[in-house]
Formats: structure tokens, sequence, C-alpha cells
């Protein structure tokens, strides 16, 4: 049915803004809050000292640009704009502001990531109360206040989040997201205001939300879509007459958008996209084909999210074909019925066609065609912010009665809570967490790879070695880093002839790689092949002059041989490429003296 007269005179708008501004619900207290951050910091609490993990070292603690020493502009433009992916500053901002703060102390970031998560949640409850209200006024339903604070809840403590909140990198997940859902919340009110004053206020904090959630990850571009859909949908009563009026306004706002979304991408989308897939070993039909079970496989995560099935690396099979496997057929099957479904819906369930549009089209940019990794669980906590309620109001229309509806919504906090304090556990410290990882993908080898690097880091190298074992045996394409990292394990085992060995074949597959010959050189001198480490030195100079080590090493060579006024040259050259390499000043004081030492002959 089409509404006739403008948005602002409309009855429905008019009723839901006035109970807005009286208040008089659960939204209208603190209590609510104060419930979320309670239990948030209780689910939490367990992972105030969870190490930094996988992209955490090359975001935080090898990104000199968020070492803030001096709170300026300078600073601050620097962590925005210089750090590796600079089209989400406000990210590393938030980060450079941790580091001024607290240095690398972990404490300080787990508490921001908790704190965004909790704010995501308060936003989210906001915006289900004010919609779910504004249904009620135009539909004459019965939601009450305990189904968008239940199903805000239930969102806050689900176990899949775990991956968005304690990774603290995935905070840039999360910032956007927060961000995101206060967006469309500033845009509903401002819709509903009936001050013009009001309206401006609110309207620019929209703005200023979206910009935000848009410079904390990429995936917020879809938030001009959803407040399109939002507004036909919620206030415009689907009017199509309202559409048709507006379709050339909205295409020039969507051709807009798109071109400054080609802008940001350096005008370079299309090739952007193509070269993202030179660094993985599938292409882009294989990856679209994939996705369709993934989507699918991320709704059964949402359903049962037990921690047993919660992992950091998943290993799931590429699709190849339609048919193979099977399922990816299927799934595409599936997911079709559920777009129709939603279409169907929106007359007559129309939030409930709304969330499932939006569990959709937000995983859209990174379940689509952008070469990335194939599955991330932290990919659904923009698009399980109303798939959640979702699912709350399909367990409403199921049960009959009040009380049936909210004992079942509790038995699902506390079993949520419970998974999600236990998948926090696996998280307390690297090796447990990739012992989780290489337990769930056995046949993957990227997950054994880095659980035997956290045990070598942790000091237990045989079982380092081991797992680099079995990771060689799955082939890996970086087989000469895994060589490489098992001849250190090996080494450290003081077991000099086998790591020899692997250094040998690191270097036959990567010749030009500096660290792998330094350590091959340094294994054939401790095995005593003097002169097979001294070409191995000289070699690797000539490929790499400006390798400070490497001059060392081979002054510490020719020391060996008696020949310190050529070391005291490669001392000096290592000195000259790095002035602060204190072993090389050590050696080359070493080198000075016994040149005074030695006698000339007659």
């Amino acid at each position: 049915m089409e509404i006739k007269s403008k948005i602002p005179e409309n009855e429905h708008v008019r009723q839901q803004a006035v109970k807005l501004q009286t208040g008089g619900s659960l939204a209208s207290g603190p209590l609510p809050c104060l419930l979320f951050a309670i239990v948030v910091f209780l689910l939490y609490s367990n992972t105030f000292q969870s190490p930094y993990i996988f992209d955490d070292w090359y975001h935080i603690e090898a990104n000199p640009h968020i070492r803030m020493t001096d709170f300026s502009l300078d600073a601050l433009k620097r962590a925005a704009f210089d750090s590796p992916l600079h089209r989400r500053p406000l990210a590393y901002v938030s980060l450079a502001l941790n580091y001024y703060f607290g240095g690398y102390e972990l404490f300080g970031y787990h508490i921001v990531n908790i704190l965004i998560h909790l704010g995501a949640a308060i936003f989210l409850y906001l915006f289900l109360q004010t919609t779910f209200s504004m249904r009620e006024s135009q539909k004459n339903t019965k939601y009450g206040d305990w189904l968008p604070f239940f199903a805000a809840l239930i969102w806050l403590v689900h176990p899949l989040h775990v991956q968005s909140v304690t990774y603290i990198i995935q905070r840039m997940n999360s910032m956007a997201a927060m961000f995101y859902i206060l967006a469309l919340l500033f845009y509903v009110r401002a819709r509903l205001a009936q001050s013009r004053a009001k309206r401006l206020f609110l309207f620019s904090g929209c703005l200023c939300a979206g910009a935000m959630a848009l410079g904390s990850k990429e995936i917020a571009a879809t938030l001009p879509l959803f407040i399109l859909l939002y507004e036909w949908f919620f206030l415009q009563d689907l009017s199509f007459s309202w559409l048709r009026k507006r379709i050339l306004p909205l295409l020039g706002i969507g051709l807009f958008l798109s071109m400054a979304a080609i802008l940001l991408w350096d005008l370079n989308l299309v090739s952007s996209i193509i070269n993202s897939y030179n660094i993985r070993d599938f292409n882009m039909m294989q990856r679209i084909l994939t996705e369709f079970r993934v989507v699918l496989f991320y709704v059964s995560l949402l359903l049962l999210p037990h921690p047993g099935r919660l992992n950091i690396d998943h290993d799931f099979q590429l699709s190849l074909s339609l048919v193979d496997p099977v399922t990816t057929c299927l799934s595409l099957a599936v997911l079709l019925v559920l777009f129709g479904l939603a279409t169907v819906l929106a007359q007559k369930e129309r939030l409930l066609s709304f969330c499932i549009f939006w569990f959709l089209g937000n995983l859209v940019i990174e379940s689509s065609v952008i070469g990335l990794e194939i599955i991330f669980e932290h990919r659904t906590y923009l698009p399980s912010m109303l798939a959640i309620p979702g699912a709350v109001i399909v367990g409403k229309r199921i049960l009959p009665t009040r009380l049936q509806q909210i004992s079942l919504a509790l038995t699902v906090l506390v079993i949520f809570s419970l998974w999600t304090y236990e998948r926090n556990r696996v998280w307390r410290d690297e090796v447990t967490l990739r012992r989780d990882a290489a337990a769930k993908s056995p046949a993957k080898a990227r997950a054994l790879a880095i659980l035997a690097n956290a045990l070598e880091r942790n000091h237990e190298y045989e079982e380092a070695a081991f797992y680099y074992r079995k990771t060689l045996n799955l082939n890996p394409g970086n087989a000469d880093e895994i060589n490489y990292n098992l001849g250190n394990v090996l080494m450290a085992q003081k077991n000099i002839d086998q790591a020899v060995e692997h250094f040998k074949t690191a270097r036959r597959l990567n010749p030009d790689a500096a660290p792998i010959r330094l350590n091959l050189a340094n294994a054939l001198a401790m095995q005593g092949q003097t002169l097979a480490a001294y070409a191995e030195l000289q070699e690797l100079i000539r490929l790499h002059p400006r390798e400070p080590r490497a001059h060392n090493n081979f002054g510490m060579l020719l020391l060996q041989l008696g020949r310190p006024k050529e070391a005291v040259f490669h001392f000096s050259e290592a000195l000259r490429l790095q002035p602060k390499y204190a072993q090389a000043r050590s050696n080359l004081e070493a080198a000075m003296q016994r040149m005074k030492n030695v006698t000339p002959s007659h």
C-alpha cells in the first residue's frame, strides 16, 4: 500500500517521533548499557593478555608509523596515511593512540577492542528498538522491548565474534561495523525528528559516522545502499511511486559513489581486483564458486557456533566448478531461494526480509570477486548485526507464548556466553591458538607451519621440527621458508648435519635469499667446512653487498683464517651500513687488536 503524503506528515512517523521523545521504554534508561558492559567484560576478561598474532605483527609491531611519542597532527597523519593500508586511517589512528598511552602493552589494545564491541552492541540495540517500535506503530505488531534487547544481547555474546574482538587488528572490522550501525541509527532518528535543527544535527552525525566507518574498513561502502533500502522499506512503505520519482537522482548518486570508490582505489579498480589473485593459489571463478558454500557455512556458524567449529585458519575445499563439489550448486540454489524468500516476505514480514537482505548484501564485498582469503570468521561481524535479530524474530513466530520465547532467549544467551568464554581460553597464547588451528586443519600447510613457528619461538624445538616436517610433506608453496625454519630448529638442537641439508634445499629453492645463505654459511663453519662457508659468504656479499650481517660474519671467518686486515675491512663495512651494530664494533676492536699483536716477518 503506497503512502500518499510526505514522510514528515505521515501519521505513523509522527507517532513514532513522539514515542521516541517521550521515552518510557527500556531504551530510555542506562540499564541495558550497564548490563551489556558487565556481560562483555566478563566474557572477555580472560583475553586481556592474549598475544599479538598473525597480521598483528605487520600492522602493529612492525609498523613504525603508529609509534606515536608526541601527540601532534603530524604524528596522527603519519599513523593514518603512511601505515600499510592507507584506506583505513581511522583504525591506524586508534592503534597510534594505544601506543602513545601504553606502548605495546597488550591490556590497552584489548580494552579498546572490547569497548568498540560494546559500543557496537549498544548502537545496535538502539537501532533495533527504534525500528521495532516503528513497525509496531505502523502495523500494530507487538514485538515489545524484550525482543530488541535480547537480539542485541545475543549478538553481543555470540562466540563467532571472538575473532573480531580478541584478534587485535580486527578492530578495523569491528570499528567499521560500529560506526556503520551508528550512521544508520542517526539517519533513522533524523528522519523521525520534529525540528529542523535536530534533523540537521542528526544528518550531520550520519555523514560523520559513515565517513568514520569507511575510514576504518572498506566494508562500509554498502552503507548508502542500506540507508536507501531502509528508507524505502520502513519510511516509504515500499512505495514504487516514490521510487519512480527518485530513480534518476538515485542513479546519479550511485554513479557519484561509484566514481568516488574508483578514485579511492587509485583509478585501477579492475586491475587491482585482477592483481589481487597474483598471490593466491586459486583464480577468480574458483573463489566466486567457493564463496557460495562459504556463505552457507557462515549461516551454520551463526546458528551453531560451538567452539569446536570455530577456527582462525579454516581449511575450506575449493569449488572447481558448479558440480565439483556438488554442494556448490546446492549452495547457490539455497542462496537464490533465500534471496527470493526475502523478496516475497518484503510486504508482510518486512523486518525479516530486511534482515535477510542485510546479511547477504553485507557479505558481497568480502565474499565475491576480490582475491581475498577464502574464509575468515570476522567477516560475519557486520552481516550478523541483523541476521541474529532475524533469527530472534523467527523464534518468536515459532513459539506461541511470551514465557517460551524469553526462556529460549535466556537459554541461548547462557550457552553462547559459555562458548564465548571457552573460545577465548584458546586465545590465551599463540601456541594454544595454533594447536587448535592445526588440529582442526591438519591438511593445511599454513596452519601447521605457523604452529611450528610458534613452538620454535617458545623453544619447543623437537615439536617444532615435527610440524615443520609435516608441513613439508604437504608440498607447501613456501618450501624454501619452511626448510630454512627447520634448519634453524635443527641448529638449536645441535643437529648441524641435518640443518646444513635443509639450508641447502632452501638455497636451491631461493638462491637470492640473504638469511638462507647467511645461516648456511654459519652451519658449514660449525661443521668444520671452512672453505665452503667462505665461498658461501663470498657469494652472499656479491649478491647483497649492503647486507651488514654478511660482512660481519665474513670478517669473523677471516679472523679464524688468520687474516685480520681483511677482517677489519669487512667489520668496518658492516658498521658503515649499520652504525649501531654492536657486535660488528666489538669484532672490529678485536681484529684491530689482533693486527697490533702480529709480529712482522723478517
